[in-house]
């Protein structure tokens, strides 16, 4: 995998969740991680005890942006397929299958893709071979392009799309098996020729235990009433999101409810929106906090307002997991089996969404209702628990056929 797992955020808490779930079960892993700084090396000798798994850390070549547009401008390609598909990626992969006694190896995500392949050709590997796809990587492309107006990235989006789709499916094909997050995920692979015997979904989820607000016995910090926005903020979806709410979502709520208060969380916040919080005090960033639980507690609602990216959210799981109500739009609730009005509230044009927020910030029952019905859904079917049993069941299958 392209990074090395964690419980703090994104695509790091799926892996590390599912990965400590798999080993509880008796499935033995070795882990490779292929990681751009040493920033979390000290982190390997405990997250190998707290995973009871063997990690194997590597380092990846620093790309320049002016070296990635030569990969789009000539190549037509995701620079990130390049980087990651060294040599010294493939041949530590091909040493360890050689070396060892594996049944299956299981690569995340389409940037691992190609050196799984080629590694395992170069070493005869005659196990299972798995792909797991968090996002329909093409299709994410295709709806930030529609987002970007910065017209050499636009123009560099739009090169790349084409050629990065052929290069997913393409490696799709090569791997004997394909997991996906979502049902959505399923139909788009399986409308591109990919044969629905050869997809399972492995959805996210959350550890429902910790995510518990019956169970949690902290302090709320937060001025009521409130809204809580959580994602990474490098994440261009996320960015494209906040953009959105902060220009015409957020100055509806606040004619309405005037001492309505905004926080937003998560890792590596632009410049824009530090200072765009300094000329609105019912905006605050809080950045990123190693502890989400407390600030979900405090919240009155939460928000999705994307409109580009794929896959499923964690962070709408984990708000859901604490019984709080969530306001999303289709693509933010994209791929979890959630009810408009049940156990989620969704709105896609921007003066709905503030009437919705606004709704449940008035109506205590409506929230409390929300909030619980969609408890109830994530214990149903998106436990880390269930979602791992599901996992190691169909390596058993994949075992005994290949």
């Amino acid at each position: 995998m392209p990074y090395i797992p964690s419980p703090t955020s994104g695509a790091l808490v799926r892996d590390y969740n599912i990965i400590k779930q798999l080993s509880k079960k008796g499935i033995k892993s070795h882990l490779i991680c292929n990681i751009c700084s040493n920033k979390y090396m000290n982190d390997i000798n405990l997250l190998e005890d707290q995973l009871n798994i063997k990690i194997h850390p590597l380092k990846t070549p620093y790309f320049s942006a002016l070296y990635k547009m030569k990969i789009v401008i000539f190549d037509r390609m995701y620079p990130e397929v390049h980087r990651f598909n060294t040599i010294d990626n493939r041949n530590f992969i091909s040493s360890l299958l050689s070396n060892n006694d594996f049944n299956i190896i299981h690569a995340q995500h389409s940037v691992e893709a190609e050196p799984t392949i080629q590694a395992a050709l170069n070493s005869n590997f005659n196990g299972c071979k798995i792909l797991t796809l968090h996002n329909v990587d093409h299709l994410n492309f295709i709806r930030q392009t529609d987002h970007q107006k910065n017209p050499l990235m636009k123009m560099a989006r739009k090169r790349v799309s084409l050629r990065f789709k052929e290069h997913e499916l393409d490696m799709i094909q090569k791997f004997d098996h394909l997991f996906v997050v979502s049902d959505i995920d399923k139909s788009v692979f399986m409308a591109n020729g990919i044969p629905e015997d050869k997809i399972d979904i492995i959805p996210n989820g959350v550890d429902c235990s910790s995510f518990n607000i019956s169970k949690f016995h902290g302090e709320d910090k937060l001025i009521h009433p409130n809204i809580l926005f959580m994602g990474k903020l490098s994440y261009q979806p996320n960015i494209i999101g906040i953009k959105n709410y902060l220009k015409y979502i957020h100055p509806l709520i606040k004619n309405k409810i005037s001492n309505i208060k905004l926080y937003i969380i998560g890792k590596e916040c632009p410049d824009w929106l530090i200072k765009y919080s300094r000329t609105d005090d019912s905006v605050e960033v809080i950045g990123f906090v190693e502890d989400v639980k407390p600030y979900i507690f405090g919240s009155d609602v939460c928000i999705a307002p994307l409109t580009s990216g794929s896959g499923t959210r964690l962070k709408i799981l984990e708000y859901m997991a604490m019984s709080k109500p969530v306001v999303s739009t289709t693509i933010g609730a994209e791929g979890l089996e959630v009810e408009n009005n049940k156990n989620i509230l969704i709105a896609d044009i921007w003066n709905e969404f503030a009437d919705r927020i606004i709704e449940v910030l008035n109506d205590k029952e409506l929230a409390t209702t929300i909030g619980n019905n969609s408890r109830k859904l994530v214990e149903d079917k998106y436990d880390w628990n269930k979602i791992a049993e599901k996992q190691a069941n169909i390596y058993r299958k994949l075992i005994n056929k290949y």
